[in-house]
């Protein structure tokens, strides 16, 4: 298996010991090479070898779990068993939480984070031998955010090689606390997105990952306002992108697609803008919305008018929507 960059920044594989000059305090161990910070075994725990030879307590701590190391000589270790794939992870030394250089970095929570990647056993993501799409880091100056938004662009292989081609395009949204790169970086999205589209289980499309966490710097505090995104998508992200690129750009050519918070916005938008979008995409996700009162969005009328809804989440977990037409919309995919 030829399983995808187990760090995005760094590969431990051949640390060298660097040359050390009489400047530098800090001596690195005596070995040639550092032991790799972790390893993911074949029962798909965890193996960890960080190197603080002057720290004094060292733990792991997850969302949910804590892990505390044991010191070995200039590391400290353990082995756990931390289920499977993308895992946020904080590190603690001595009290102090730090990003370490040692793992993953990534971003969630608002904020920089360290992660570590098990494979699926059952869905392993892997580099295939098909063909690769490429990923455009994409620059638009907003008047609704009044910010230049980052926007990452998925084209796929074919999108090179038929310059007359015009593609379908989907709208991919984050969750909560994450920006437009965890769908690359963390997600790995244009690696799934070849493969399917080399097994014929999803035609070559646009996909457009934009950043959903928009804020209003107020004197006192930092505002979260839902209201912008909606706005920033229609109008002005879904017109640059159909100007810029060689989309389809009629509603039966265009879905959006959301996790978590994403699929809020997915639902919100789709559902109250269906003559934009055929598809809805609602991933771990929220039809009903909770942040406020407002279920207007919610109504047969307007969901009938998709050609399909794919939802993921436990109905029984949101007792509040029309759990029938949901039921009915999404057995149609």
């Amino acid at each position: 298996m030829k399983q995808v960059y187990q760090s995005d920044f760094v590969s431990f594989q051949k640390r060298l010991r660097p040359t050390v000059d009489d400047e530098v305090k800090y001596k690195r161990p005596s070995k040639e090479i550092l032991l790799k910070p972790y390893v993911i075994t074949g029962e798909g725990k965890v193996s960890f070898h960080l190197h603080y030879p002057r720290a004094k307590h060292v733990e792991i701590r997850s969302y949910t779990e804590r892990y505390e190391l044991q010191k070995s000589g200039e590391y400290w270790c353990g082995e756990f068993d931390m289920g499977e794939g993308f895992t946020a992870l904080f590190l603690n030394i001595d009290g102090s939480e730090v990003i370490t250089q040692f793992l993953p970095v990534g971003y969630g929570g608002n904020q920089l984070i360290n992660y570590i990647d098990i494979p699926d056993k059952d869905f392993p993501i892997e580099i295939s031998n098909c063909e690769h799409g490429s990923v455009v880091s994409d620059y638009l100056e907003s008047a609704i955010t009044g910010q230049v938004e980052r926007v990452f662009v998925y084209l796929p292989a074919e999108y090179h090689k038929k310059n007359m081609k015009r593609f379908p395009v989907l709208y991919l949204q984050h969750g909560h606390g994450e920006n437009e790169a965890c769908w690359i970086y963390q997600g790995k999205m244009n690696f799934i997105y070849d493969r399917l589209i080399q097994d014929k289980k999803a035609v070559p499309a646009i996909v457009v990952m934009a950043n959903g966490m928009n804020y209003e710097e107020k004197e006192t505090e930092r505002i979260l306002n839902i209201k912008k995104y909606p706005e920033f998508l229609l109008k002005e992200l879904i017109p640059y992108i159909d100007g810029k690129y060689r989309t389809l750009s009629d509603a039966k050519n265009r879905a959006m697609a959301g996790l978590s918070m994403g699929s809020l916005q997915t639902s919100i938008i789709t559902f109250e803008h269906s003559e934009l979008f055929a598809y809805a995409g609602v991933f771990s996700g929220f039809v009903r919305n909770f942040i406020s009162d407002d279920q207007s969005h919610l109504t047969a009328e307007k969901m009938n008018e998709f050609k399909k809804i794919f939802i993921t989440f436990s109905v029984e977990s949101d007792r509040k929507i029309n759990t029938s037409l949901i039921l009915q919309k999404t057995t149609e995919c």
